[in-house]
Parts: C-alpha cells; sequence; structure tokens
C-alpha cells in the first residue's frame, strides 16, 4: 500500500499536513478571482472616477453658461434683423403708397397685407390738396375766368 496513516500529534504537524493542500486552494481562489479588484484598488478607482466627475461637471457648467450667452446673442440678433426686416418692408410699402418716409414707421401692422392697408388708408389724407379754383367776377363764367384772361394776355403777346 502507498502509505500508512500517520496520527498527527502536533499543530506543526497538522499544519505541515494541510499546508500543502492550503496552497492548491490559495492557488484555485487566486485563479478564481484574478480578474476582480481588491478593495484598494476598487478605492482608487472610486477616487479617480470621482474626480473626473467633478472636472465633467465643470466643463459641462461652463458649456452651459456659454450656450446660454450664445442663445441669448442669437435672440437679440435675430430681434434686431426681423425689426429691420420691418422697417425696410414699411418704408417700401410707404414708398409705393405714396406715405412720406418720415412717416414710414407710423404704419401698423404685422404683417405686409396689414401695412399696405394702413397706409392706403393714410395716403388719402396726406395727398396734396388740390388748389382751389380761381375767382373770377363773372357769373355766368364757369370758373375758369382767371385762366381764360391769363391765356388772352398770353396770346396778345406772341402776337405783338
Amino acid at each position: 500500500m502507498a502509505d500508512e496513516f500517520k496520527v498527527i500529534e502536533t499543530q506543526e504537524d497538522f499544519d505541515k499536513a494541510i499546508q500543502k493542500r492550503l496552497a492548491q486552494k490559495d492557488k484555485e481562489q487566486a485563479e478564481r478571482y484574478k480578474d476582480y479588484l481588491s478593495p484598494d484598488d476598487v478605492t482608487s478607482l472610486k477616487s479617480e472616477y470621482d474626480k473626473q466627475l467633478r472636472e465633467l461637471n465643470e466643463k459641462l457648467t461652463q458649456a452651459n453658461e456659454k450656450i446660454a450667452g450664445n442663445d441669448q446673442i442669437v435672440a437679440d440678433l435675430t430681434n434686431r434683423a426681423k425689426a429691420a426686416e420691418g422697417d425696410l418692408l414699411k418704408s417700401r410699402i410707404a414708398h409705393e403708397s405714396g406715405v412720406p418716409y418720415e412717416l414710414a414707421s407710423r404704419l401698423v401692422g404685422s404683417n405686409e397685407e396689414e401695412l399696405r392697408a394702413d397706409a392706403e388708408k393714410l395716403a388719402p389724407f396726406l395727398a396734396p390738396k388740390s388748389a382751389p379754383p380761381l375767382h373770377t367776377a363773372d357769373p355766368n363764367s364757369n370758373g375758369n375766368g382767371g385762366l381764360a384772361s391769363m391765356l388772352n394776355q398770353i396770346n396778345q403777346q406772341f402776337q405783338s
């Protein structure tokens, strides 16, 4: 037979007897958990990730502030462009309708049709009034007595 059974009487003998088996078990456990992290590694990784997270949050905050500033600039420029387009449209409609340029800003409306309708309402009030007819002393004349006498005077000058 291979080996005879030997009685273990001391702790040292027991430790020697199981040392080989414990080493094999330690090797199996090490192989089994070789891809796992130790608690120290986990702590260092966590602190590293926390640092990265803080840095990225700061960058995100800065980017959001920059975007908010750009959004405000875009909104301001959009409002300026709309105002300029509105003024240009008012000027064009005023010119086409015969409204003086100085009064173009007084036109009211939110689109071209409304502005054009307002200009057409305003234009008759701004149109030059026709000169009143010349007065004639002849009650039988048609109101052109002054013009007729002026034409007669011109004809006499050319004939002479």
